[in-house]
């Protein structure tokens, strides 16, 4: 999916999965709240899997959530 949004210039960044949204240790896919629905169709056009798509309610600190 990473690379399919990356192809049409949408943001996409590849992060681990915040505490607040699961307990295990995973990877997710940060995206711009406004480009959620266009992500879903692209998902669906393209045959793309994803588990769930979830929303925290905070600011994303680029000096604190860098993984590199």
């Amino acid at each position: 999916m990473y690379r399919s949004l990356k192809s049409k210039d949408m943001y996409a960044q590849i992060s681990p999965t915040p505490r607040e949204l699961s307990v295990c240790c995973g990877v997710s896919l940060l995206v711009k709240g406004e480009d959620v629905e266009r992500i879903k169709e692209i998902a669906e056009e393209e045959g793309l899997a994803y588990l769930s798509i979830s929303g925290l309610n905070n600011e994303f600190d680029n000096t604190r959530h860098k993984y590199g």
